[in-house]
């Protein structure tokens, strides 16, 4: 019988190493894009306040926009925006969602999600 696998010290090490280097080329590829938009979009000089909002009200209400069975992929949308959201441009971060809500709003795209191969039947 063999005996089951047990991490070695090297074996950790390495797979903490790979971590590392991930979190790194993200950081890495979130600068080059946050420093391209700037490039683009650079800093208006005036820049009068928005009203301030919570990442909860934001997912509420592009779900309310949104066809039920987009629920999950707007979650998973907005998540990923409000991860990544620190580091970058507020600009940028507001164009991410001013692209979630087309995206929602897109008939097309909830017919093309529909008719995705292996994915069963259209959707209504």
């Amino acid at each position: 019988m063999s005996k089951p696998s047990v991490p070695t010290d090297d074996s950790v090490t390495s797979l903490a190493a790979r971590r590392m280097v991930l979190v790194v080329q993200k950081a890495r590829q979130i600068r080059e894009t946050s420093d391209a938009f700037l490039r683009d979009w650079p800093t208006l000089e005036v820049r009068p306040p928005m009203p301030a909002f919570a990442w909860s009200e934001l997912e509420r209400q592009l779900l309310s926009l949104a066809p039920e069975e987009l629920a999950p992929i707007v979650r998973d949308l907005v998540s990923a925006v409000r991860k990544e959201a620190l580091p970058k441009p507020p600009e940028m971060v507001l164009r991410e969602i001013l692209v979630i809500a087309a995206t929602v709003l897109d008939e097309d795209f909830r017919l093309s999600l529909a008719q995705t191969p292996g994915e069963g039947s259209p959707m209504p």
